[in-house]
């Protein structure tokens, strides 16, 4: 299934050449307008006949064994979805570094520890370097009305899985474009807010396994721990540095960039430092100590580093 966004990269054409070239049988989703990838990709699950979906953006790579392999680990461990590492590389393809660790040895994890990895940054929430069963997704399971789409997404299809395979080659090739949201500061930035409110509301429905009884409870002070680290790594200071880096760069709406910068500091707390810090989370302390001091000169700082 092709889900033509209306991006005008040519991509739908090279796609339909290659697949009908090879005698590939394929359907195409032609959108109204551009609408981004969380309702592109909810398009392409409804129109999907398939019990395993795979979704593939236009500008990414994979290693070419990468279906059959990550159909081994689903099938072979009874999984909802299995998983993959992914490597960063350059416009032109050059490798820049693997983005998450090594997994764990085991074939497989509980939905909810998968959930517990991608709060503490173990895995990333890059829906391509997922295979999933269809029944584990639902009909609309991306966020479509906004940007940074896929981490709440990602959460919520971990919490409903009840079996993650893990495979620790690095099979994705997640293409990293100077001019992506992730990287430009524009109205969209403000999205990544949303998706850390979206993530917090998620936190407590995570569960702590018990060793000494084995059966599961609710851990709500360390779910607490999680999400403020969380808030901090891959919100606030995300948000915070991409409009203090515009603003010395002079790129970016002034408007917006001091919007961010207000924004950031204001879900930013001296009352977060000491949990921060026993927990480990030492960069997060001092930027809620900067943010807290002066936003100014945290931004001096930053400009050196």
């Amino acid at each position: 299934v092709l889900v033509d966004d209306r991006g005008d990269d040519g991509s739908i054409a090279v796609a339909t050449y290659i697949l009908t070239s090879a005698g590939v049988d394929h359907r195409v989703v032609e959108l109204d307008r551009n609408r981004g990838a969380g309702y592109a990709r909810n398009a392409g699950v409804r129109a999907a006949t398939g019990d395993v979906i795979w979704f593939f953006d236009s500008d990414d790579l994979a290693d070419p064994t990468f279906a059959a392999r990550m159909l081994d680990a689903l099938v072979r461990e009874d999984a909802d979805f299995a998983s993959c590492r992914t490597v960063f590389v350059d416009p032109v393809g050059a490798a820049l570094g693997v983005a998450e660790p090594r997994q764990p040895r085991q074939g497989a994890v509980g939905g909810n520890e998968f959930a517990r990895m991608l709060m503490r940054g173990k895995v990333k929430a890059y829906p391509p370097a997922r295979l999933f069963r269809r029944a584990v997704l639902g009909d609309a399971p991306w966020d479509e009305r906004r940007a940074y789409e896929d981490m709440a997404a990602t959460l919520r299809i971990a919490l409903r899985a009840d079996r993650v395979a893990l495979v620790d080659e690095p099979l994705l090739w997640y293409r990293q474009h100077p001019e992506s949201t992730s990287q430009v500061t524009c109205t969209h930035t403000a999205d990544v807010f949303t998706m850390g409110d979206e993530v917090a509301r998620l936190a407590p429905e995570l569960r702590e396994r018990d060793a000494f009884w084995g059966s599961s409870r609710w851990g709500s002070s360390r779910n607490r721990s999680l999400a403020r680290a969380f808030r901090y790594r891959e919100v606030l200071i995300p948000a915070a540095h991409m409009a203090m880096r515009a603003a010395q760069a002079g790129t970016g709406d002034p408007d917006v960039v001091r919007s961010l910068i207000a924004e950031s500091r204001q879900r930013s707390s001296l009352v977060d430092v000491v949990p921060l810090v026993a927990a480990g989370q030492l960069r997060s302390a001092a930027f809620a100590v900067g943010m807290a001091a002066s936003p100014s000169a945290y931004a001096r700082v930053l400009s050196t580093r």
